[in-house]
């Protein structure tokens, strides 16, 4: 490592050694400043991809390797530049000025909160007279998700909190100093949070898509909230009709499982086990290749063979294990590369597809300098993978390009069942990431004190997802999931996976008005049926948006999408994406008398309704 800064701070020597470049401060002298830095960002780049040897993120350790040359991009006049392409340049470059380079403190800080899922610190319930030390990831997880006895998973939901070791709530500590450190008398901690968004107002656009959701959000509770009832007994849920958490959790880990309390609409159309299809007829690498094809059928270059043996990769597990949640590294700068998971399944199928959209983007941005090639904001690259997502999980893009479920004959109830899952897991988990979001930013702006922590979380929880406490821990213990501390880092970031999710159903959506595959009214033509492949002009226009990098702020990028012109996160796609089974859920509540809604609990003043 300090080989390659050593070389890093050579290659920028040329620059600082000069007196005559070093006064300088002419536009040109800034063009030439740019392409030096470019040099280094980009080497670095592949360096810290070929050598993650750090839980810190890649776009962090990029910002520390340009920290020495923070003071000769503050000499400049940017604003006053001729070229406004410079002028966002350096607009986007001078925002890492005020972040501290990373030190020892930052690192463990940061492994801390990643790795908190990992650790073993609970009991085994099973351990019969010895402790043996179980994982939130690893064991926990899978027993919820495999239809472990409630009264366990009760169990397990609190003594996982109740265990949480204190260098975790350390490193929380630390994140929210850190935050608050960077504030000044004019920019709150949750502005500097939000600051990449070129915008005070992205928190009121979330706000307002979390209201947009919330009718079906609310059907969908009821129609848990009976599901439970029906399994577990009129006890199982309190009377303020708040679901339990860890019974909550269950339903959002078994979304796609046979074993989930939710039942289909139809039952008895059973929804096909592209598993088995799968499973001996495709590799890893056929997900790659496959993903690659649908974006060369939208008239994107088609990927050579020796783009694809030399830039995607396996995970080697001997090296570098792929885990039980194997997700793919991207190197999105320089020598763009992935790594991909060596697993075959359904959910790979559509995530490789999301995992290569990102790697379009990044070839497609490539050719822009440092600062104008990151992506548009936090998450807009998710937003891309999300809008690729959507149209290849549509049964007509299985059926007629992926020649899967050839057997099987969608109808409306068939779709209606489609939909229903696809909403479990979307419904019960962006309010999720939501509230770790608002949490987190009250935390930080100080809007509550530390005492209070755990009572707001569960005032949010209450306010958008109709949940409470699964049990009473202990009066130290924070009752945040493990998805709230990773939310904290900077490439899991809760914002990035929330504007993601959101913008994705928005740019899908537009996309599809504009080819005409989608007509709102035409049942033929809904919103969840959109395929969009093959369509050039899908193409072009993500091309388009890709290319841009960060040379607009995202709401120019996304502004010529829509008939409006819309600049901020509209939830009305979401809602129309879902329309079919809003107005089935709606009138089956109705049929079975099913309330909807939940009665309000200050849990600051009254900690536990039940």
């Amino acid at each position: 490592m300090v080989k390659f800064q050593t070389m890093c701070f050579m290659l920028l020597g040329i620059y600082a050694a000069s007196p005559a470049q070093a006064d300088c401060v002419t536009e040109a002298c800034a063009k030439e400043l740019i392409e030096n830095l470019d040099l280094v960002y980009r080497q670095q780049s592949n360096f810290e991809y070929a050598h993650a040897d750090s839980d810190v993120s890649v776009d962090i350790m990029l910002r520390t390797s340009l920290h020495r040359y923070n003071n000769a991009l503050q000499k400049f006049d940017w604003q006053n530049f001729k070229d406004p392409i410079l002028r966002r340049q350096f607009e986007v470059l001078l925002r890492d000025t005020k972040y501290p380079k990373v030190n020892d403190e930052f690192e463990k800080a940061t492994t801390t909160l990643k790795t908190v899922a990992k650790k073993k610190f609970t009991c085994s319930r099973f351990s019969a007279n010895e402790c043996k030390k179980v994982s939130f990831i690893r064991d926990i997880k899978p027993f919820i998700s495999n239809n472990g006895d409630p009264q366990d998973i009760k169990w397990y939901w609190r003594e996982w909190r109740n265990h949480v070791p204190d260098d975790v709530k350390n490193a929380m500590k630390y994140y929210i100093q850190y935050y608050q450190n960077l504030a000044t008398p004019t920019k709150t901690p949750s502005a500097v949070w939000y600051e990449a968004y070129d915008g005070s107002d992205i928190l009121q656009d979330l706000e307002s898509y979390m209201d947009s959701i919330g009718p079906l959000y609310r059907q969908m509770h009821g129609h848990l909230r009976q599901a439970l009832r029906e399994k577990l007994g009129n006890s199982s849920i309190p009377s303020s009709g708040l679901i339990p958490h860890h019974l909550m959790e269950q339903a959002f880990f078994q979304a796609w499982k046979k074993e989930s309390v939710l039942v289909n609409p139809f039952p008895e159309k059973k929804l096909p086990n592209l598993q088995q299809e799968l499973k001996g007829q495709w590799g890893a690498f056929d997900l790659v290749k496959t993903a690659g094809q649908f974006f060369e059928s939208l008239g994107f270059e088609a990927f050579s063979q020796e783009f694809q043996s030399k830039n995607f990769k396996p995970f080697d597990n001997r090296n570098q294990p792929a885990g039980p949640d194997c997700k793919s590294r991207i190197n999105y700068h320089g020598s763009i590369q992935m790594t991909y998971c060596p697993k075959v399944s359904y959910k790979k199928l559509l995530t490789t597809h999301g995992d290569i959209a990102q790697v379009e983007y990044a070839l497609q941005k490539n050719n822009l300098t440092v600062g104008l090639s990151r992506e548009a904001c936090p998450g807009f690259s998710n937003a891309l993978a999300e809008a690729t997502i959507l149209t290849v999980s549509t049964p007509r893009h299985l059926q007629q390009h992926l020649h899967l479920l050839k057997e099987y004959d969608y109808d409306g109830e068939m779709h209606l069942n489609f939909l229903y899952r696809m909403a479990v897991h979307a419904l019960f988990s962006i309010p999720t990431y939501f509230v770790h979001e608002k949490l987190w930013v009250d935390i930080i702006d100080k809007k509550i004190k530390p005492e209070e922590y755990n009572c707001h979380y569960w005032n949010l929880m209450e306010k958008y997802m109709g949940v409470g406490p699964s049990d009473l821990t202990n009066p130290t213990a924070y009752d945040m999931p493990p998805k709230f501390y990773e939310g904290l880092l900077d490439d899991r970031r809760s914002t990035k996976k929330l504007f993601g999710e959101f913008l994705g159903y928005q740019i899908y959506s537009d996309l599809c008005l504009k080819t005409k595959q989608y007509q709102p009214g035409n049942s033929d033509k809904a919103l969840f049926k959109c395929d969009l492949t093959g369509s050039k002009e899908a193409g072009d226009i993500l091309k388009n948006m890709m290319a841009a990098g960060s040379t607009k702020t995202w709401r120019d990028i996304i502004k010529d999408l829509s008939p409006t012109q819309e600049t901020s996160l509209d939830g009305a796609s979401f809602v129309d994406y879902y329309r079919p089974l809003l107005q089935w859920i709606v009138k089956d509540n109705a049929a079975k008398n099913v309330e909807v809604g939940w009665a309000s609990v200050e849990h600051c003043k009254d900690y536990f309704s039940f």
